[in-house]
């Protein structure tokens, strides 16, 4: 049985700030997350943020700002997205059910700071800050530090996530997209690998940003790949060993564990096909 103290749906941000800073409230957008939880957890007080007008998408010179409570449909459907955030668009549209993404949103998704959230690598590879607002203030967070730990972030019960700001995509560069889940419908990711590259005429690799989820404890971007690859020319041999490699980091970061036999080959296999997708190249040369 679902216990809720008390609700409230203000109607402006200064309004739903104010509530805020009684540290009362826990925040609920789509509900995806926040209502099944509610099944195994004491009666909360809740803030509806519907109605603040944070569904939005715009662009800005360098970047694309998302407000927190833009479903996972509307981002996937919208042509900003779709042009400058290639990766998040595909990302979030693998999230769950058709229901699910009407639902849910990038917001919860973030703050719910699962291992295996679908956005996180996408947002990463486009060097996303989280903008928070409080009764103290507006300020910003890298998302590679917002979340500490699984299900855990750096938010406290004062503030409010207002939007992702997002830096534009490369309009040169190959993506590429991959969600691994036990079936195909309601899917919950297993892992998840973001590859965005830029290559020059001579196939050197000039740019690479690597980002995965449900591979470390928290959705991380994978440095040690990126200075791998940049400056060398793409070949098998190249994306054998970055992928070999992604393996070692995994290993060192969470140790031999009862599900390593399983996720170390399928981490390689999956992170060689992400390579070769976002190099664009057909016939990888040897």
């Amino acid at each position: 049985m679902i216990s809720v103290e008390s609700y409230k749906r203000p109607e402006t941000i200064a309004e739903a700030l104010k509530l805020l800073k009684t540290g009362k409230f826990g925040i609920i957008a789509g509900g995806t997350d926040v209502i099944p939880q509610m099944r195994h957890t004491p009666a909360r007080s809740l803030l509806d943020i519907g109605k603040l007008g944070l569904d939005f998408v715009r662009e800005n010179d360098n970047t694309v700002e998302i407000g927190a409570a833009a479903t996972h449909s509307q981002i996937q459907n919208n042509p900003l997205i779709q042009r400058f955030l290639p990766l998040l668009s595909t990302a979030c549209g693998l999230v769950g059910s058709w229901q699910i993404r009407n639902r849910g949103t990038i917001g919860g998704n973030i703050v719910n700071a699962s291992p295996c959230a679908d956005s996180a690598p996408a947002l990463l590879i486009y060097d996303t800050k989280v903008v928070l607002l409080s009764s103290q203030g507006r300020r910003s967070v890298n998302l590679s530090e917002f979340i500490k730990k699984p299900y855990l972030t750096v938010l406290t019960a004062k503030d409010l996530v207002h939007s992702f700001v997002c830096q534009k995509g490369d309009d040169s560069a190959g993506n590429s997209f991959i969600k691994l889940g036990r079936r195909q419908a309601v899917n919950i990711s297993r892992m998840t690998i973001a590859v965005s590259l830029v290559r020059d005429d001579s196939n050197k690799i000039t740019m690479a940003k690597i980002a995965v989820g449900s591979v470390f404890p928290t959705p991380t971007r994978i440095s040690e790949l990126e200075n791998k690859l940049i400056g060398q020319i793409v070949s098998k041999e190249l994306f054998d060993e970055t992928a070999d490699l992604a393996a070692d980091l995994m290993i060192k970061a969470s140790g031999v564990r009862w599900s390593t036999p399983y996720k170390k080959p399928v981490l390689i296999g999956l992170m060689r096909r992400a390579l070769v997708g976002a190099s664009g190249i057909k016939e990888i040369p040897a």
